[in-house]
């Protein structure tokens, strides 16, 4: 819950943090009703296997950047990764949808053939 609550911020950019070694991301940035865009591009997610209501609350969240290296292989709570984040679009269009909010979306977005609510980020 390491951002948990930061209402008074629209925009998040802590793409140099170094998570290769987290398990835990629960919660992270969950009720953050102000934040619009946040940038997680940096962010190595192979050692995660907690995700649970990671964006949870994030009411005006309408975009999240992320790299190649944020995966999910390794997460077995994503409850409520995405719940009530009504605003979030991926990088090609795909649209929030309330029956899709564990980790089945969290990816970058690829359209129709393989929907993600991220946008890709190269660095």
């Amino acid at each position: 819950a390491m951002f948990y609550g930061c209402s008074d911020l629209t925009t998040l950019d802590v793409s140099g943090f170094d998570t290769s070694n987290v398990t835990d991301m629960g919660w992270m940035f969950s009720a953050c009703g102000s934040l619009t865009t946040l940038d997680i591009s940096g962010f190595d997610t192979a050692n995660a296997t907690n995700m649970g209501y990671m964006f949870y609350g994030c009411s005006d969240l309408t975009t999240i950047y992320v790299a190649d290296q944020f995966v999910t292989t390794k997460v077995t709570d994503s409850l409520s990764m995405f719940s009530s984040c009504p605003k979030l679009v991926g990088g090609n269009g795909t649209r929030y949808d309330e029956r899709y909010i564990d980790k089945t979306y969290a990816r970058i977005d690829g359209g129709a053939s393989n929907p993600g609510y991220f946008t890709a980020k190269n660095a």
